[in-house]
């Protein structure tokens, strides 16, 4: 959280520009930098952009200048703009720069493409500066540039090379004696180590900053390194006195300077560290201390609030709990957004900075919800909570997509959403460090289960149902898929009779996210869940709009690639699979193969409002969603792409009512990336989507998709039922029974 400051001022020092200027440009340009160093983004653009209008500049202060002011744009957040500035400086230093300078702005843009998770073009870009860098006799430039390419790998996961880039940033930053980049380039190396689990490696690399910084000026720059290194190594139970010592120290430096911000910060750690040991009157003086301090700071005052919420729930003061858990999530929701979106690496910002806080809330809620007596008391403790993990899961899908208008929250839409149809149900699963809450929403109100397993070990049950339920070869699967049922869906047994059941609809979180809930399996009846209701799931139910399906006029584009294109494999069963779909539909148009062509795909989109859109091809959902696409014939079609066609048709009013993602490569390896199959029908702007959690043979593909269809013309069934039916059908086959070939498809977001 501080080493962020560290890097763009050291960038601006870099930066420093090296030629003359008149009287007022020079003004202008040092305003911008004292402005910069003091974290006055607003004023050191303005400063910039005056003086880029200044004749006197020449090519090399120029280029400077732009980069400054590329540097300033990043630190608001404002990448894209830094982008253009970066590419617009790049071209001219290819024309007219120096070669210390193309390889600076080489670096710069490389970082921003990290922030704007473009992996693959930020390595590749960084990797072309590296040749040239290493022709210059610039041992500085050499080393940012390398601790950018290191940044890049380690989001990568490429942990051995990003280790070996942050060692030699080390030893050229320590040779040139650039201090920023040393310290820079050893907390990089200590997190690394970290993420490995070599917490011996870590300590020790952290032992050397905290000796550098030792002999620093006391001042505020040195007081954030330092409270960097102490950060790290509280990570580690044998850091805790090492980090004790750092944030006595800091502390008192901040004290000395009356620097609100650094006392906060130092109190709050002290806090920590003290929760760590258990010592809880410690850890709740030193966290209201920073609590206290941090009320000007945003960024950091949730940190300490839910700090204390943490204290007071595990001295089961549920009251103070509560209270300590809203401030902190109302201070964080309304910055919640900048903190991940253009992050080097969001989603670990995301999984340590904010999900913990709002499912922290939620267990305080929950918690209290189980003691209550009043009904009416309990009802609105649950309805709560539910709220609480909605707001999480829209702000999950815009970690995921790194777009903070794909998805909104409309907290009265939860309530509405439950009394739609009396015989659905809504499950929501919440996975808690030592139990699950089950949350059945059933016409009567909300109906709240506790599950005696934790979140660690139900994951690991299901990491292995989902590695035997795709080999369809034996059946180790159903001891997993018989345990699942009874942790997840044999307490709800009662209200599924009561209520008449036959639908239910599924707000998976973390790794249910990645198995086929339909593969579940009653020992008592030997009957797969999708055999006992119908089911489809949901990222969140705010985020999703249930309208029934109007089966009058129905028109379809359909879309298939059976040939092999772009090095993928042919599949043959596409064409059968598309016709027999085309007579079932009066009203449709088919784009096969060599017709399934982008531009020909916009334009039928843009010419005709199809209430479904069926693509039959491969495709794969990755963990990082610019990976993501559906093959054309001759392109790669993009959720991006995908979405702003799909726009148009709800501009019109007449928004796809259903995405079909027939492809043999829907595969979806870890969470994350099924976050991102989950959220393909908000992404997309339809209202709901069909598609698979894995590779899915290709003739049985068809057989399913062709029955689904066909149940979809009966207007007694709701989509979830059409679903229903043609698994059941594969179900009874002796060919496709084994769930490999049915379950992995899943109806995504409006069921009805």
């Amino acid at each position: 959280m501080f080493i962020k400051t560290i890097k763009l001022s050291c960038l601006v020092l870099l930066l420093g520009s090296q030629a003359g200027f008149a009287t007022n440009t020079d003004e202008l340009l040092q305003q911008g930098q004292a402005s910069f160093q003091r974290a006055d983004y607003p004023q050191a653009i303005s400063s910039w952009e005056q003086a880029l209008t200044e004749m006197s500049l020449d090519t090399s202060a120029y280029l400077d200048t732009l980069t400054h002011l590329a540097a300033a744009y990043q630190a608001t957040g404002n990448y894209a703009k830094a982008h253009a500035l970066l590419q617009q400086a790049m071209q001219m230093a290819k024309e007219k720069g120096g070669g210390e300078q193309q390889v600076l702005i080489h670096s710069q843009l490389g970082d921003v493409l990290l922030a704007m998770q473009q992996l693959e073009a930020a390595n590749t870009l960084l990797q072309s500066g590296l040749v040239k860098a290493r022709t210059l006799n610039n041992p500085v430039i050499l080393a940012h540039l390398l601790n950018n390419l290191g940044n890049v790998l380690s989001v990568q996961q490429n942990f051995t090379d990003a280790l070996k880039v942050y060692t030699e940033v080390a030893e050229l930053a320590q040779r040139s004696g650039n201090l920023s980049l040393h310290l820079q380039s050893l907390l990089n190396q200590a997190k690394l180590y970290l993420k490995q689990n070599l917490p011996q490696e870590s300590l020790e690399t952290l032992k050397t900053a905290w000796a550098i910084l030792q002999k620093q000026p006391r001042d505020y720059t040195t007081g954030l390194q330092l409270l960097s290194v102490g950060e790290l190594a509280l990570r580690e139970p044998q850091g805790q006195q090492m980090a004790y010592q750092i944030f006595q120290d800091v502390l008192a430096l901040a004290n000395q300077q009356k620097n609100q911000r650094l006392r906060a910060s130092a109190s709050g750690f002290l806090g920590k560290v003290y929760e760590q040991q258990q010592r809880h009157e410690e850890a709740l003086r030193f966290t209201r201390q920073a609590i206290f301090f941090a009320q000007e700071y945003q960024d950091i005052l949730y940190i300490w609030e839910w700090q204390l919420g943490r204290l007071l729930l595990n001295q089961q003061d549920l009251t103070g709990a509560l209270a300590a858990y809203q401030q902190a999530r109302d201070h964080l929701y309304p910055i919640q957004t900048r903190l991940v979106i253009g992050q080097r690496n969001a989603s670990e910002t995301f999984q340590e900075r904010i999900r913990p806080i709002y499912f922290g809330f939620a267990d305080v809620l929950l918690q209290q919800a189980a003691k209550v007596d009043s009904p009416t008391a309990k009802q609105a403790l649950l309805q709560r909570a539910r709220e609480v993990v909605e707001q999480l899961k829209a702000a999950e899908l815009q970690d995921y997509f790194q777009d903070e208008c794909v998805s909104f929250v409309q907290e009265d839409k939860v309530a509405q959403l439950d009394l739609l149809e009396p015989h659905t149900a809504v499950l929501y699963p919440i996975l808690l460090p030592t139990r699950t809450e089950l949350l059945l929403s059933t016409p009567d109100g909300i109906h709240q289960f506790i599950t005696k397993v934790g979140a660690e070990e139900l994951g690991n049950t299901v990491l292995e149902f989902r590695r035997n339920v795709q080999n369809g070869v034996h059946n180790r699967f159903v001891n997993q898929a018989k345990q699942l049922y009874e942790w997840l869906i044999a307490p709800l047994h009662n209200q599924f009779g009561d209520h008449h059941i036959n639908t239910l609809v599924i707000v998976p979180d973390g790794p249910l996210r990645t198995i086929p809930m339909a593969a579940l399996y009653n020992p008592d009846t030997r009957k797969f869940l999708v055999e006992e209701v119908a089911i489809t799931v949901t990222p969140g139910l705010s985020l999703t709009e249930p309208r029934p399906l109007n089966r009058q006029n129905i028109s379809i584009l359909l879309n298939g690639l059976s040939e092999g294109v772009q090095s993928f494999q042919p599949l043959p069963n596409v064409p059968k699979e598309v016709l027999s779909i085309e007579t079932l539909f009066q009203n449709r148009q088919v784009l096969l193969d060599k017709m399934f062509l982008l531009q020909t795909f916009d334009q039928s989109l843009q010419k005709t409002p199809y209430s479904i859109v069926h693509l039959a091809s491969h495709g794969q959902f990755d963990r990082d969603p610019k990976k993501t696409f559906v093959l054309t014939y001759d392109a790669r079609l993009t959720m991006n792409r995908l979405e702003s066609l799909l726009r148009f048709t709800q501009l019109r009013k007449e928004p796809v009512e259903l995405l079909t993602l027939s492809a043999c490569e829907t595969a979806v390896g870890d969470e994350r990336a099924a976050l991102g199959l989950a959220g393909v029908a908000i992404k997309a702007g339809a209202r709901s989507a069909l598609a698979s959690l894995w590779s899915v043979n290709d003739e049985s593909t068809t057989e399913l998709m062709t029955e689904f269809y066909r149940q979809l013309q009966n207007p007694t069934l709701s989509k979830a039922q059409a679903l229903q039916h043609a698994q059941q059908k594969l179900i009874r086959s002796s060919e496709f029974r084994h769930p490999m070939y049915w379950a992995p498809f899943l109806l995504i977001g409006n069921w009805l």
